[in-house]
C-alpha cells in the first residue's frame, strides 16, 4: 500500500539563470580570443621558420 504518491509534475525545459548566461557568454568570448591568439602565435612561428630558412 502506497501512502505517499509522487505527483507527476510537468517538466519545463531548463532555462539558465542570468548568471549562467553571462558566464557562458564570457566563456565563448574567451574561446574566441584564445583562437585568435593561437592563430597569431602560429603565424609568428611560421614567419620565424621562413626567416631561419632564408638565413641558413
Amino acid at each position: 500500500m502506497k501512502l505517499f504518491k509522487k505527483f507527476a509534475r510537468k517538466q519545463r525545459p531548463y532555462e539558465p539563470t542570468r548568471r549562467e548566461r553571462a558566464a557562458a557568454a564570457r566563456t565563448a568570448k574567451a574561446e574566441v580570443d584564445l583562437r585568435e591568439t593561437e592563430a597569431k602565435i602560429y603565424e609568428l612561428a611560421d614567419r620565424a621558420r621562413r626567416e631561419l630558412r632564408r638565413s641558413a
